[in-house]
């Protein structure tokens, strides 16, 4: 298995780009195949535990699609070393983190898998990856998204990567704007689904994670305030309210008459959406993807170019 454990420049690319390397070669997408010969090489020459570098040309990475070129730190695991809970987790869709202890000299000591219930600490060789490790891994999940972290522990780092399935969203209501927010979601790659029911929302709400979404365009009482009391009583990651802000009051006094704390409101965006000046159904559905991105990354909203850090962080 190769990971990406860091990257310099690349521009755009889907979080924790990986692939499976066996005798036949490349499986997966790797930085657009460009560092496809090094990963080869390396495992041909029976390195199979290791971390290696290499660079690639803007030439290169605008011929593979990419915005830029860059370098990269790749890690080589034998699929052995990994624990077997990281392997059901990814098979059965299952949020999992995989965290790996780098030494110093480029050796790699322990690998352990990690669950939002769970940890299991399958070792390669000999060394442990300790609580702290278990508690970032956890971090990771819980932000609902595919991500990777390099720490220091004890002077070696450890890598931790997440893989999170992609976002399951329900759009509650129907018409225009209801149509915009599906497309633009299947546009994301999200798994998308519409329901005028509060059974439909709450079945829904009952499974959803950290990573999931729940866009309520209903005004009907009868069916916003129950599904806004589900929600804030779930794991779910975003949950949006379509509605003017004295429909947003209107709906607080009711939630608060649920049993509802006032700091627990700020879970809910709405009005739904950045505001981004957007007029048409598929300009409101752009703004609220734009939101729960903000949301996800943790992020205040502006423009790249106000910025002085990394772009695609």
């Amino acid at each position: 298995m190769v990971r990406v454990v860091s990257l310099t420049g690349f521009g755009s690319r889907d979080a924790n780009d990986g692939a499976i390397v066996d005798r036949h070669g490349m499986h997966g997408e790797l930085l657009g195949g460009l560092l496809d010969a090094l990963v080869t090489d390396t495992f041909a020459s029976g390195r199979v535990r290791a971390v290696v570098s290499g660079s690639v040309t803007d030439p290169d990475a605008d011929a593979a699609g990419l915005l830029c070129g860059g370098t990269a730190r790749l890690l080589l695991t034998p699929l052995d070393d990994v624990a077997a809970l990281f392997r059901s987790s990814v098979e059965s869709a299952t949020p999992v983190a995989i965290a790996t202890r780098i030494s110093a000299a480029g050796s790699i000591s322990a690998t352990m898998a990690v669950t939002q219930q769970e940890a299991d600490g399958t070792l390669s060789a000999a060394g442990e990856i300790d609580d702290d490790v278990v508690e970032a891994c956890r971090a990771l999940l819980t932000a609902g998204k595919s991500d990777s972290l390099v720490i220091e522990l004890l002077g070696d780092e450890v890598m931790i990567a997440t893989l999170v399935p992609l976002p399951k969203a329900l759009v509650v209501g129907s018409g225009p704007v209801a149509e915009a927010i599906v497309a633009q979601g299947r546009l994301m790659g999200w798994e998308m689904s519409t329901g005028e029911t509060v059974a439909a929302g709450e079945d829904f709400i009952a499974g959803a994670g950290p990573a999931d979404v729940v866009v309520i365009l209903s005004h009907d009482p009868h069916i916003d305030t129950p599904l806004l009391d589900a929600a804030l009583r779930s794991n779910l990651g975003y949950l949006g309210a379509m509605g003017s802000r004295g429909t947003q009051a209107k709906r607080r006094v009711r939630l608060e008459a649920l049993g509802h704390d006032r700091s627990t409101f700020d879970r809910i965006h709405g009005p739904v959406g950045l505001d981004l000046g957007s007029r048409t159904p598929a300009e409101t559905a752009v703004a609220i993807v734009a939101e729960y991105l903000v949301n996800r990354s943790g992020r205040a909203p502006q423009s790249l170019a106000a910025g002085d850090g990394p772009i695609n962080g």
